[in-house]
């Protein structure tokens, strides 16, 4: 078997590879696979071999094979675009109900959000063309991120981890440029934090094209709080404090019963 492994051309932002297969006649049934792929390459303008490697013998076959295999998983990544979030045109308007510092219990209080397309940019043809979907998140304000990096805040927002809590997903109608708007009830596995609520609105390939949020750029406006469910009941709270009262009573009369039994010993 001969794996052949070779740069080809690079287009835009994304790598193009392709397999091929073939056999050979001969004795030995020689087969040839080849990979060919490129990956973007800054300032090079002549595209040259990556490298070769040549297995002539049975037992290389499968090495061959599995190397091939995972360098196809390993390009799988390059061959779709990745977004940034600064790439991103904030085209939407978005707005949560919550006060600036309002305080809401998980499982109890609600949040009425909305979104539309910004006028700003519904004068321009074609500007929401593209969106198939709008996912409205709950995110992490920047002072509940400190020192947390399951909360970091990445450009690369298949990376990112500021909004890890979805309110609600509605289908994109571009026709339709009305206000929409969701009702939704804090669910009880949120941490407590401070939060902003963001929008982002995807293409039919799963890909971020715009955004909305109810904060400023800064994320210091309009934000507001979560207190989580604490998982216990008052009645808990008050039927432990009638324990801890009662063992210290009990506590005291083992020592005072103590005390009677020793004088009685001693006057006896």
């Amino acid at each position: 078997m001969t794996l052949l492994l070779c740069c080809i051309k690079a287009e835009g932002k994304k790598s193009n590879f392709t397999i091929i297969h073939s056999s050979n006649g001969g004795t030995r049934g020689h087969h040839v696979f080849a990979v060919c792929f490129c990956p973007l390459i800054s300032n090079m303008k002549q595209t040259n071999p990556c490298w070769r490697d040549h297995f002539n013998n049975p037992m290389s076959t499968r090495g061959g094979l599995l190397l091939a295999s995972l360098l196809l998983c390993c390009l799988a990544g390059t061959c779709h675009g990745v977004v940034s979030f600064s790439s991103l045109q904030r085209t939407l308007l978005v707005t949560a109900s919550p006060t600036q510092g309002q305080v809401l219990k998980g499982g109890e209080d609600n949040i009425t959000v909305t979104w539309v397309l910004n006028q700003t940019y519904s004068e321009s043809e074609g500007t929401d063309s593209a969106y198939n979907t709008v996912k409205v998140k709950l995110c992490f304000a920047p002072i509940s991120q400190v020192d947390r990096a399951w909360r970091k805040t990445e450009d690369n927002l298949n990376k990112d981890k500021t909004c890890q809590f979805i309110i609600v997903t509605r289908p994109y109608n571009p026709s339709n440029r009305t206000v929409q708007s969701f009702v939704w009830t804090v669910e009880r596995d949120v941490p407590t934090a401070t939060y902003f609520v963001r929008a982002y609105a995807f293409n039919s390939q799963g890909e971020e094209v715009g955004y909305g949020q109810s904060t400023d750029d800064k994320k210091t406006t309009n934000l507001f709080n979560v207190e989580a469910i604490s998982g216990r009941h008052a009645s808990l709270d008050i039927a432990a404090a009638c324990f801890s009262a009662f063992s210290v009573v009990s506590l005291f009369g083992f020592f005072v019963l103590e005390k009677r039994k020793a004088k009685m010993a001693e006057k006896k």
